[in-house]
């Protein structure tokens, strides 16, 4: 994500939402039932990733074993970087005189020659190297910019990656101005028509070496009430394209309420019904999200953090249109407390867990042994996923608020085993829920009905 977006977010957020119901008082009880309905099984798993930076310039302290590491022991699917377009570079022909493959930046393809996680690489950043490169917004610019493209993908498609066109350009085509809201006017480099065309032109090229590559367009920044993104539908520059990815953000909400995991789905929700009203069924992936952990400006615990990013990729797993979730990033980019930029890791700087890194770990563990789920909320403040896993039959249950703990009450002689995640195993009639994800196994595969109760 952009820099002086992540600072500026407090001045630039706007709440957007869908309801899921009514507020219900404190102490509130419902009831309902789990084991009565058919629970929907997924064609295919979604994709969860994790960023990391070895593609750009910088120092980051990113260390290609330990990475590497990380991807293999907490089992992400793939993992996200930049192939920056000034740093790419393909290496001598191999084999027959046309087969060539990507050597530039060497730390990126040092990196993913040590990990079988499938790379999404982000083909976008200015290039001040060729002509109207900085940003591509002529027609000059955008053959060079779409020459490149089909390049990459050329050289780098035994890696079988999944491709995104820039990176968040309605946020940092140029720098230094006020934040994008809307769509904006063609005046201004980072307005949606600029972008549609250089995704138009890319695509096109792409399709014509590689009709198979999975492309993703968009690669959105924060864009309130989703005006920007829906422009792009309207324009056509998704036409052909694998999906739309986008970023999600909220950690400096003024209503820090709204600086959850709950707020973001609200925020993601509403751009599938925008997008389902506006007759567009294209699949969605969102290649950033995170909560950073910074001490001072936005501060969010690292609890919360590890809570907030479990919660997210659980109920993209239980939500059949959204095709993948990259978490931002698999570790702290530098070591000061106090800047967002530095914080938003699974990791600290020196690859020392934080809380995340458990949470996240044991999360993808349940998505990748789950079969079948279904995701439902019998109150607005708790989240509940029914699953069919290896492990046999289970719920996962959390609440969308630190502050807010719910109870969910079996019938009688019925004590179910119940773990919050990274947590102690206990076994109770009544389960305690909080923000971190609990996770219960059932005794039966029978229909049970249950009480749920919040707690303020």
């Amino acid at each position: 994500m952009a820099k002086a977006a992540k600072r500026g977010l407090a001045l630039a957020i706007i709440a957007v939402g869908l309801l899921f119901g009514k507020i219900y008082a404190a102490n509130e009880t419902t009831s309902f039932s789990i084991g009565k309905q058919p629970l929907a099984e997924r064609p295919d798993r979604p994709i969860i990733g994790v960023g990391v930076h070895f593609g750009i310039g910088g120092e980051y302290g990113y260390s290609p074993q330990k990475s590497a590491q990380i991807l293999r022991s907490d089992a992400f699917d793939s993992v996200r970087d930049d192939l920056a377009w000034s740093l790419f570079r393909a290496g001598p022909a191999i084999g027959d005189a046309t087969t060539q493959v990507a050597r530039e930046p060497f730390k990126l393809f040092d990196f993913l020659d040590q990990t079988q996680a499938r790379p999404l690489l982000i083909l976008g950043h200015p290039n001040p190297l060729v002509p109207d490169g900085a940003p591509p917004l002529s027609d000059v610019g955008r053959k060079n910019f779409a020459d490149f493209a089909a390049k990459a993908v050329l050289t780098t498609a035994k890696r079988n990656p999944i491709y995104e066109i820039w990176n968040e350009w309605n946020m940092n085509a140029v720098q230094g101005r006020p934040f994008l809201v809307g769509e904006g006017d063609p005046s201004d480099p980072r307005a949606a028509s600029h972008y549609s065309a250089l995704a138009k032109e890319a695509l096109a090229r792409i399709r014509a070496v590689a009709p198979k590559a999975q492309v993703l367009i968009g690669a959105v920044g924060m864009d309130p009430d989703w005006k920007w993104t829906m422009a792009l539908v309207r324009s056509g520059a998704l036409e052909g394209a694998s999906g739309l990815s986008v970023h999600l953000y909220n950690h400096c909400e003024r209503d820090v309420s709204n600086r959850t995991a709950e707020a973001a789905i609200r925020q993601i929700s509403n751009l599938r019904q925008l997008l389902d009203s506006a007759g567009s069924n294209i699949p969605i992936y969102v290649t950033e999200v995170g909560w950073p952990t910074a001490s001072k400006m936005c501060p969010i615990s690292t609890q919360a953090a590890a809570n907030n990013i479990a919660q997210f990729l659980l109920w993209t797993a239980a939500t059949p249109w959204l095709k993948g979730a990259w978490v931002y990033e698999m570790k702290d980019q530098g070591p000061d407390p106090a800047a967002l930029e530095d914080n938003f890791g699974l990791y600290d700087f020196a690859y020392a867990p934080k809380p995340a890194a458990c949470l996240t770990r044991e999360a993808i563990g349940i998505i990748k042994s789950a079969s079948a789920m279904r995701f439902e909320r019998p109150l607005p403040e708790l989240s509940v996923i029914e699953a069919t896993t290896s492990a046999g039959k289970r719920l996962i249950a959390w609440t969308s608020q630190e502050k807010i703990s719910a109870t969910l009450e079996f019938p009688g002689g019925t004590e179910p085993e119940y773990t919050p995640l990274c947590q102690q195993k206990t076994t109770s009639r009544t389960v305690q829920i909080g923000a971190t994800p609990v996770v219960i196994t059932l005794p039966t595969t029978a229909p049970i009905d249950l009480k749920a109760k919040i707690v303020r």
